[in-house]
């Protein structure tokens, strides 16, 4: 059987990287100022962190049921049945909409809710399509990830705790205490819930802390005691050269290499310019 491996903008997958891997992105959409737009196709990550900073009213939606309904039928012209890996059902609803939606295609198409976003669902992503060309069905595909859906681990930093406040994070005395004192929460993201897990002060003290917290999950929650099983992935909303220190700060760190990714719009919505994290995601075999 012919296996179509999707996803969505959310992955952080570029249409160029999706166009290299054979992977199929449906993107997202936005409202800027009240006016669609749809992530990597009517709006470039630069334009919407720039409009964003300029005071433009900005939220996220979900794809219209009717798109990813031509989105998959077009797959299926080509392809015997979908496997489709959407962002975390704890962070949008566009996972369970998904899920309903598929029970109309008699099988043909699979539903993956992995708990995942950004380098997490990107990884799963990019092992679905190995295993995809490689002869593994979908249904065998989706057992496999799901089977390894708690095998990672993210941990960020936000520039700007404005966009946290007005998602109703964090309270706004303590936006504004923390943006004078220039106060970086640092976040885990695991299986969808996003918790805070200590603070610092500056960019130096943050990127340190997002190491410790590694350092601390390779040992406390994968039981290990060296990088072998495990992809190291970093993420952020951040300049080029920022960007690239990051990247390298992280391979002396743990002496291995780590890919770099842009954060998705769904996260930058909530969370501003100046996201930066790194995840350990476990190698699957």
């Amino acid at each position: 059987m012919k296996t179509a491996i999707a996803t969505d903008s959310n992955s952080g997958i570029s249409p160029a990287k999706a166009e290299k891997y054979g992977i199929h992105v449906l993107p997202m959409p936005f409202y800027v100022n009240d006016e669609l737009y749809f992530e990597n196709q009517t709006i470039s990550h630069e334009e919407f962190y720039t409009r964003q900073r300029d005071g433009a009213k900005i939220y996220s939606s979900q794809p219209s049921p009717a798109d990813v309904m031509e989105f998959w039928d077009r797959l299926l012209e080509e392809y015997d049945e979908v496997l489709y890996i959407p962002m975390s059902s704890g962070l949008s609803g566009s996972c369970a909409t998904a899920q309903a939606m598929a029970q109309d295609y008699d099988g043909k198409v699979l539903v993956a809710d992995l708990g995942r976003v950004s380098v997490t669902q990107k990884q799963a992503v990019l092992e679905a399509q190995k295993q995809a060309r490689a002869g593994v069905n979908a249904a065998e595909i989706l057992k496999s990830l799901v089977y390894a859906k708690n095998e990672c681990q993210i941990f960020l930093t936000v520039d700007d705790l404005k966009y946290l406040k007005q998602g109703g994070r964090i309270s706004a005395s303590s936006a504004a205490i923390g943006t004078l004192l220039n106060i970086k929460p640092i976040l885990s993201l695991e299986d969808a819930k996003v918790e805070a897990v200590g603070k610092v002060r500056g960019d130096k003290l943050a990127r340190k802390k997002i190491m410790q917290c590694l350092d601390e999950t390779l040992v406390n929650k994968f039981h290990a005691d060296n990088m072998d099983d495990f992809y190291l992935a970093a993420a952020g909303s951040m300049s080029e050269e920022n960007a690239r220190q990051w990247k390298t700060q992280l391979e002396e760190h743990f002496g291995v290499k780590c890919s770099m990714s842009p954060i998705p719009l769904s996260l930058g919505c909530h969370l501003g310019y100046g996201i930066y994290g790194a995840a350990l995601i476990r190698k699957m075999h």
